[in-house]
Order: C-alpha cells, then sequence, then structure tokens
C-alpha cells in the first residue's frame, strides 16, 4: 500500500466536495424524514429513525457510488492511472492503495449517517443493536464503494459502472425477497421452469453479499442482537471485500497499457 496515493485520493475527494457533498444530502434527508415521522400519530420518533435508516442511508450511497466512479474513469481518460503506474508502485498496491483511500470515505460517510440516526434516537437508550447498524452500515459502503471500483475499472463508461453499482446494491438488498418468493413458487407450483428459477437464485445468492442482513432497522429500534449477527457482519464483509478487491487486481493486471 502507498500512503502518497491514500493521501492521492483523499485530497481528490477533497476538490471535488464529495464529503461536504454526502453531508448536505445527509442533512436534506434527515429533514425529510423528521417531516413524514411528524405525520405519525405515536412513535413518532421510531419513525424518523426507520425513514432515515432507509432514505438518508441510500442517499448517501448514491453519493459516495458517483464519486468513486467518475474518478476511476476520470483518472483512465486523463492518463493518470499510467503515470501513476511508471512510478515505483505494482499494480496490485495501485489498487491496494485506493481500496484503502475508498475504504476511508466509505467509513466518514457510515459513521455521519450513524452519528445522525443516534441523534435522532436520543429518546431511547443506547444499546448494542444501534452499535451493529452502524457497523453494519459501514461496512456495507464499504463493499459498494470497492464495487464501484471494480465495475469502474472492467467498463469505460462511468454511466454504466454507476448503474451496474447501483443495480448491484438492489439486488444485493432484494435477494432475501427474492429467494423467498421463488422457493414459495417453486414449492406451490411444482413446475420445471420455477424450480430452475429458485436454482438459479440460489446460485445468484452465493455471489452476491446478502445486504439486506448487514443493517437490519430492526436492531435500532428493538436492539436484542446476538453475537452471531456481529459474527455474521465481520465474515461477510471480509468475504466479499477479499472477492472484489482480488477481481479488481486481476482485471488490472491483464491489462496492456
Amino acid at each position: 500500500m502507498s500512503i502518497q496515493l491514500v493521501k492521492y485520493v483523499l485530497l481528490a475527494a477533497l476538490r471535488d466536495r464529495m464529503l461536504w457533498g454526502v453531508f448536505a444530502i445527509s442533512l436534506l434527508g434527515t429533514c425529510l424524514s423528521i417531516f413524514s415521522g411528524s405525520a405519525a400519530i405515536i412513535e413518532q420518533d421510531q419513525f424518523v429513525v426507520s425513514y432515515m435508516a432507509g432514505g438518508v442511508r441510500i442517499l448517501s450511497l448514491i453519493g459516495l457510488v458517483l464519486f468513486v466512479v467518475f474518478y476511476t474513469r476520470r483518472s483512465f481518460d486523463a492518463r493518470d492511472v499510467e503515470f501513476l503506474l511508471t512510478r515505483p508502485v505494482s499494480r496490485a498496491k495501485f489498487v491496494l492503495s485506493h481500496v484503502v483511500g475508498f475504504s476511508l470515505l466509505a467509513l466518514i460517510s457510515g459513521a455521519f449517517l450513524a452519528l445522525l440516526v443516534l441523534l435522532m434516537a436520543r429518546h431511547g437508550d443506547f444499546h448494542q443493536g444501534m452499535a451493529l447498524w452502524a457497523f453494519g452500515v459501514s461496512i456495507e459502503y464499504v463493499i459498494v464503494a470497492n464495487a464501484a471500483f471494480f465495475f469502474a475499472m472492467v467498463l469505460n463508461s462511468p454511466v454504466s459502472a454507476g448503474i451496474s453499482t447501483l443495480g448491484f446494491y438492489v439486488l444485493s438488498r432484494m435477494i432475501g425477497s427474492l429467494l423467498a418468493i421463488t422457493g414459495h413458487i417453486a414449492m406451490t407450483e411444482g413446475a420445471g421452469f420455477y424450480k430452475a428459477l429458485s436454482f438459479a437464485m440460489n446460485a445468484v445468492s452465493f455471489i452476491l453479499p446478502r445486504l439486506d442482513l448487514m443493517a437490519q432497522t430492526s436492531w435500532l429500534i428493538y436492539g436484542g442482537v446476538s453475537f452471531s449477527e456481529w459474527s455474521f457482519v465481520v465474515l461477510q464483509g471480509g468475504i466479499f471485500l477479499a472477492l472484489i478487491i482480488s477481481a479488481t487486481i486481476i482485471d488490472l493486471k491483464r491489462r496492456q497499457f
């Protein structure tokens, strides 16, 4: 890992005002969540927290993905990547340095979101569920940010890379519901097509991370998390982050400049 490359990524984020944009959109989403939650007759605080846990989480993630994608494609178009690789930096070190830089930005964005949510939940006591939710969101941001880096390296168009990353995120968030639906239809209908569809969805679920289980809103409201849930978040985050980093390194090593 190169400290200079990590600083280069962080300086690019400051130059593009990426963090300020994420903070601004998070505050705007918080205001909208408070406005929407005020319409609830009972448990207004819980409604506000639920809206923030969903809406602001996605808005911040979109800002992070856009920065990673456009920064990466701009580096290729301006031939910054070729210049940096002429320095005494290996391709693996180049990828790892950018992974660290993007991961730091993801952790900062996740920490700011967690801070806002915890402030809105001020009437409740801080419990382990809140801590696990904040940790899960941060890991989720790290996974998606590095997935955006991978798609931006593989695809030449920033639009295609951004759409692919968001599609990856949406599918990862919906994979649990899709598995339940296809499994139920396969059991009730019994047709070969539905069984094949259920088998295909199960195969896809081995490749995609279960982001629907990474940061559950119920943890914020009810708490009561177990050690197995902590272990699941840590293991899944480590496994899929390692897969994404390995795929990115392999792609860059196969490139001919």
